[in-house]
């Protein structure tokens, strides 16, 4: 992280004057990668495949390029490498709009974040859902921003000059670059958990220190708190709204306060929705 964090006064979305904690991050906090291998005879990253064959938490491999071919993707050329684009905004990717592609995003690693979140967490009138990747869900202890849902290889990435298939990889970890910085779409924290679950053994997160699924992993962008897929006495969560939180005691609130879980039951982990205000300036780059 950037220094210590900072109490700053904050307009929240429902016009309220609120205070914030503005926590500052580098835009690339941990040594990430691999992401896009090079042909099928590699192993990348990983993505959240929905294609009609074995869909599912996959290891950008030559089983995952297969079964993508068999759904009428192409991504792989007659010699077995991958088609492969490196975005580097602000200028447009060249892509064949026949053609699927594994895509990365070029670093800028002079950058810095600063998030500010709600230091007096409020419900909002509806919640605010994260459908969208580019939608903070908030920001881990070990200062990873975590971002909504990655998008669908099935339907396509929103904007992009291709077809259906092509996948913004994923690495190890659950993260990626996008727009310079590095951001999670799976909890890093507790990934290897999710990776056992999803039988998936040859790649493990090696860079973000592993929690417990009964620990505090950070904040969401609302103020309410992140945990992970148990209750801080050891069972699994229960009673959870559409947002994957609810109210119950925590390690840290033995009485009760309103707080998120990972979601045990899907790969991509993180809650679908924000119950709480949020700032109207979430994130300000440097």
């Amino acid at each position: 992280m950037i220094g210590l964090p900072k109490l700053v006064k904050c307009t929240l979305r429902n016009k309220v004057e609120s205070w914030c904690m503005e926590v500052g991050v580098i835009s690339t906090p941990i040594e990430d990668g691999p992401y896009c291998p090079a042909t099928v005879n590699d192993v990348g990253g990983l993505y959240p495949y929905d294609g009609k064959t074995n869909p599912g938490l996959r290891v950008l491999n030559r089983s995952l390029f297969e079964d993508m071919e068999a759904d009428g993707y192409d991504i792989i050329d007659d010699e077995g490498n991958v088609h492969f684009v490196l975005a580097a905004p602000p200028e447009p990717p060249q892509m064949d709009p026949d053609l699927a592609y594994c895509i990365e995003t070029q670093k800028e690693p002079g950058l810095k974040l600063f998030y500010r979140i709600p230091l007096f967490p409020s419900f909002a009138d509806k919640p605010t859902d994260l459908k969208d990747a580019s939608q903070i869900v908030g920001l881990s202890f070990f200062g990873l921003p975590i971002n909504g849902l990655p998008p669908s290889v099935a339907k396509g990435i929103p904007g992009a000059p291709t077809a259906p298939g092509s996948m913004p990889a994923l690495d190890w970890c659950g993260g990626h670059l996008n727009e310079g910085f590095y951001h999670s779409h799976i909890i890093a924290d507790v990934i290897n958990e999710v990776l056992k679950k999803n039988n998936i053994h040859e790649v493990t997160c090696e860079n973000v220190p592993q929690k417990s699924d009964r620990e505090l992993i950070g904040y969401a962008m609302d103020g309410f708190p992140i945990y992970g897929s148990d209750e801080f006495y050891g069972v699994p969560a229960f009673n959870l709204d559409s947002c994957n939180g609810h109210f119950g005691p925590t390690l840290f609130h033995h009485w009760s306060e309103y707080h998120y879980h990972a979601d045990a039951n899907n790969p991509v982990n993180i809650p679908k929705c924000l119950r709480g205000e949020l700032a109207l300036e979430q994130l300000r780059v440097e």
